[in-house]
């Protein structure tokens, strides 16, 4: 049986970052996928300014930059009445714009960047379960072809596997989550006219919402979160249901037929996801294993890596000790709720608003008119204002009051 020191399952931006930074700091670190690379994913693909940050202490920002992100300038989001919400976003000292990039480049890159630093990858390797000893983990299991199953030990086992994740099923760390509950679908675009290269539109409808950002190379990314209240036990292939879904949206639905779709479309769901817990005895998990992001504040990616780099120092910290235990793994969920407390309880509002569009005819009509309300919250969403501001009752009543 082959054994390792650390088996990540997942190679998408929380994986590859957890695996190279521990490979960085000397761990024999072996990641596996199910996937051929490059591959499409479902994901709103727009990133908070944060991100540059952690990018840059992996080493793998000047890779990204190549690449050329898109920079936005602002956010236009658009209430089901036609009110219009405009949030900018100042580039310049501490102040930076959120970016998009596609993941079918953003994944590569990351994954790239983990074999350089000393981490083995092996694509088309999918991982069937874990390997269990009592209330610990001693590995996982792969499926090795004509029904063969071949298993991996290691110390550690990183469930940084997704939304559906193997790992967190395995482990029985999920838990009911009952909203929001949404449906998403991605498409790319390309050749459309009628929108800002630089700007990125969420258009709020009755049963969900669409946004539209702007990626490398002139194309656009269409996402949609539907509520799954409105579309369950329905027959629509994917196409289908986003064509249809599309007249919700009368602003877009013309902009887009000028253009074309490339490729197909992609989807993922019911995307309410909660864990009861991040880690144990010998394993832990990262990005939307860990608990799944709603895509309107871009902040899934940030936090995939965030959480990575997070992860990694406590797992460096616990395998010093000869033991990636319970107790000394501990640390990892702390760290996640100091980095990530704040803004969850923003992200907790804008779903709430989006959520309930009554709410945001409110605020659009009222708070949200006026620039400090609208310049406090871009700061907040990008990432260079206390997320505290926007929960103190001061800001609340400037929102809430003509």
């Amino acid at each position: 049986m082959e054994s390792r020191e650390v088996v990540v399952v997942g190679g998408g931006p929380a994986g590859s970052t957890t695996a190279a930074f521990l490979a960085q700091s000397g761990h024999d670190v072996l990641l596996l996928d199910k996937a051929r690379f490059p591959r499409e994913k479902a994901c709103s693909e727009y990133a908070s300014p944060s991100l540059i940050d952690v990018l840059d202490r992996l080493g793998a920002r000047p890779a990204y930059e190549e690449e050329g992100p898109v920079r936005l300038t602002a956010t236009e989001i658009y209430s089901p009445q036609g009110r219009t919400i405009r949030i900018e976003f100042r580039d310049g000292g501490d102040r930076r714009p959120p970016l998009t990039m596609s993941r079918s480049r953003l994944d590569p890159i990351l994954l790239d960047h983990a074999r350089r630093s000393g981490v083995e990858v092996r694509e088309n390797a999918r991982v069937t379960s874990v390997l269990r000893d009592g209330g610990g983990v001693l590995g996982v299991t792969l499926d090795g072809g004509s029904g063969t199953r071949v298993a991996v030990r290691a110390q550690l086992v990183v469930g940084a596997d997704g939304l559906h994740s193997v790992v967190s099923r395995d482990l029985c760390a999920r838990a009911r989550s009952l909203w929001p509950r949404r449906l998403g679908l991605v498409a790319h675009y390309a050749d459309v006219e009628g929108f800002r290269s630089d700007i990125c539109e969420m258009h709020v409808g009755p049963w969900g919402y669409c946004g539209i950002a702007p990626l490398p190379g002139g194309l656009m990314s269409v996402g949609m979160a539907l509520d799954t209240r409105r579309y369950r036990g329905t027959a629509h292939t994917r196409e289908g249901l986003f064509d249809e879904a599309l007249g919700m949206f009368p602003a877009i639905a013309p902009r887009l037929r000028r253009g074309h779709r490339l490729r197909s479309v992609r989807g993922v769901g019911p995307m309410a996801r909660r864990v009861r817990k991040v880690s144990g005895e010998g394993w832990a998990l990262v990005g939307d294993a860990a608990g799944y992001t709603d895509p309107f504040t871009g902040e899934g990616i940030y936090r995939a890596v965030r959480g990575g780099e997070l992860l990694a120092d406590v797992a460096t910290a616990a395998l010093a000790h000869g033991s990636a235990s319970r107790e000394r793994l501990a640390p990892y969920a702390k760290a996640r709720q100091a980095a990530f407390r704040e803004k969850s309880l923003v992200v907790l509002i804008v779903q709430a608003v989006v959520s309930y569009p009554k709410l945001l005819e409110y605020g659009a009509a009222r708070g949200l008119r006026h620039p400090s309300v609208r310049t406090t919250l871009a700061g907040v969403l990008g990432d260079y204002e206390d997320p505290r501001r926007v929960l103190r009752p001061r800001y609340v009543r400037d929102l809430l009051l003509p």
